[in-house]
C-alpha cells in the first residue's frame, strides 16, 4: 500500500526521476538566477514539517508555464512560470505551494499510482541500452509534466504553500496574481494550450476564494512585516528568454527545425511531440507507438546500422545502404522481444555535418503495419535546412525597462510595435492592457523578432 512507501524509500523513487528529468529537459543556463531560486525554495523548506529532505529547487530551459515536484524534495519551475512572476512574492507562492505536495506526500501518492514506464513508453524495453534509455527520456517528460492532483491535494497544497510564504515573511496574497494570471493565459487561448501548471494543478474561482478566506484570518500585525520585493525579482529575470529557445529547435507544427545543427524534419501530423536535451520524440495520438531523433554515438551510418541491428535480441530486414535527400544513410526494419511482449519498427542512420543521426520508430508487433509508413516517411523527411531565415533566427528576451513617463500597455504597443500582443504583455506585467502604469514605475518588455510561422 501506499502508506507503507518509507521516507528512504521516497527519496530513492525522487532520484530516480530526478536523473530521468536531468537527462531529458536541461537546465535553465544561467548560474546566478539558479542560485537565486535554490535560495528562495530552500528558506522556504526550512518552515515546512519535513526540513530535513534532500530538497533541490531547478529551473528547466522550457517555455511551457509549469512546475511540479517530485517524491523526496526535487522541486522544479520552468523558465517560462518565472517569466510570468512579477515579484519575490508570487514565485514563493508556488515554490511554496510545491514543497506543500511534497511533505503531504502527493507526489510520491501519485506516481506510485500511475505507472510511467508502462504501456507505450515501455516498450523501450528492447534488449539495447540506448532504446530504454531514451524511452525513459519520454517517460520523464510526458509522465512527470502531466502529473495532476486531487482536488483535496490542491487544496491542501495551497493551505501549506500560504503557512511556508507567510514563515518565510512573503505576502501571501500574492499567490492570487498566479491564479488570476493563470486564468488570463486561458481564456486568452480562448481554452487552448492551457498553461501546464493550471492544467496540472486545476485552478478554480473556489480556489481564489479559499486563498483569500485563509488570508483574512491572518492578523493584520502578522502581515504587516510581510515581503512582496517586486524590484530584487524583475532584476533576475532581465535578459532572460522568453518562449522556445529556436536556436535549441523548435516545431512549426510537425515540422521540426534545429538552426544552430542546421537540420529539418516532419513528423507525422497530429503525434505529441516533444524537443528534449537528447532526444527529439513523437508519441501516436493511440500512445501505442513512439519516433525519435537522437545523435547515433558511432561515426558513420554503416558502423551505427551494423551496430544497432546486430543489437542482442534484435531480428533484422531489408537492411540497406541509401540515401535521404542525397545524405549517406542506412534503413532497415526490425524486430525485438521485451517485458512487455514483441515490438517492430524502422531504424534510419543518416550521417550529416559530421554527425549520424539515428530516428527510429517502434510500435507493438501487431500494430507495425498501420504505422510502418509514418515511421519511413519520417526518416525521408530528415534533409538539410537551407532558409536562411530560420538559420538566422534568435530567441525573445524580457528587458525590464523604468517608464519614463505615465502610460498603458495598449499605448506602448501602439507606439512601439511589439513582438506580442498587447494582452500578453498586459498578462506578463500583472495589468491590464489601459492600466494606467506611473512614472518610474518597472515593466518587462519583450524584444526580439519572432520566428517565422511556417507552413
Amino acid at each position: 500500500m501506499l502508506s507503507l512507501i518509507s521516507e528512504s524509500q521516497e527519496i530513492e523513487m525522487g532520484r530516480a526521476y530526478a536523473d530521468q528529468i536531468a537527462s531529458s529537459m536541461p537546465r535553465y543556463d544561467d548560474p546566478g538566477l539558479q542560485t537565486y531560486i535554490e535560495q528562495i525554495g530552500l528558506s522556504l523548506a526550512a518552515t515546512s514539517e519535513r526540513p530535513d529532505l534532500p530538497w533541490s529547487f531547478i529551473v528547466l530551459d522550457d517555455p511551457s508555464i509549469n512546475a511540479f515536484a517530485v517524491p523526496g524534495g526535487f522541486l522544479y519551475v520552468t523558465r517560462g512560470i518565472l517569466t510570468h512572476f512579477n515579484s519575490e512574492a508570487e514565485l514563493a507562492a508556488v515554490l511554496g505551494h510545491e514543497v506543500g505536495h511534497v511533505t503531504a506526500r502527493h507526489s510520491v501518492e501519485q506516481l506510485s499510482r500511475q505507472q510511467l514506464f508502462g504501456g507505450l513508453l515501455g516498450i523501450g524495453s528492447i534488449l539495447s541500452e540506448d532504446i530504454r534509455n531514451v524511452s525513459g527520456l519520454g517517460a520523464a517528460a510526458i509522465g512527470v509534466f502531466g502529473l495532476s492532483h486531487s482536488r483535496s491535494d490542491e487544496h491542501q497544497a495551497d493551505l501549506l504553500g500560504v503557512r511556508y510564504a507567510l514563515r518565510d515573511l512573503y505576502d501571501p496574497r500574492e499567490a492570487v496574481k498566479v491564479h488570476t494570471m493563470l486564468g488570463r493565459q486561458t481564456e486568452l487561448r480562448g481554452g487552448r494550450g492551457t498553461p501546464n501548471w493550471l492544467a496540472t494543478h486545476p485552478s478554480s474561482a473556489d480556489r481564489i476564494a479559499r486563498i483569500h478566506a485563509q488570508v483574512d484570518t491572518i492578523p493584520q500585525s502578522v502581515l504587516a512585516p510581510t515581503r512582496i520585493l517586486a524590484d530584487q525579482y524583475l532584476s533576475h529575470v532581465d535578459g532572460m528568454v522568453f518562449g522556445i529557445n529556436p536556436r535549441d529547435g523548435f516545431f512549426q507544427g510537425a515540422r521540426f527545425v534545429h538552426p544552430e545543427l542546421a537540420f529539418e524534419f516532419n513528423m507525422p501530423d497530429g503525434w505529441q511531440t516533444a524537443n528534449l536535451t537528447e532526444a527529439v520524440i513523437a508519441q501516436s495520438p493511440d500512445e501505442d507507438a513512439l519516433i525519435q531523433l537522437t545523435l547515433s554515438g558511432t561515426s558513420g551510418h554503416a558502423s551505427a546500422a551494423q551496430a544497432f541491428f546486430a543489437g542482442e535480441g534484435i531480428q533484422s530486414r531489408g537492411v540497406n545502404r541509401t540515401t535521404v535527400n542525397r545524405l549517406p544513410a542506412t534503413i532497415g526494419a526490425f524486430e525485438a522481444a521485451t517485458e512487455n511482449g514483441p515490438v517492430s519498427g524502422v531504424a534510419g542512420f543518416v550521417d550529416y555535418n559530421g554527425q549520424t543521426y539515428r530516428l527510429l520508430g517502434y510500435t507493438p508487433t501487431q500494430k507495425f503495419g498501420t504505422y510502418d509508413n509514418a515511421f519511413r516517411t519520417t526518416i525521408a523527411s530528415f534533409d538539410r535546412l537551407i532558409d536562411q531565415a530560420l538559420l538566422g533566427v534568435q530567441p525573445l528576451r524580457v528587458n525590464v525597462e523604468t517608464l519614463p513617463r505615465s502610460t498603458t500597455i495598449a499605448a506602448l504597443v501602439n507606439q512601439r510595435g511589439s513582438p506580442i500582443t498587447a494582452d500578453e504583455l498586459a498578462i506578463v506585467n500583472g495589468v491590464d492592457t489601459d492600466t494606467q502604469l506611473a512614472q518610474g514605475a518597472k515593466i518587462k518588455w519583450i524584444v526580439g523578432t519572432p520566428p517565422p510561422s511556417g507552413s
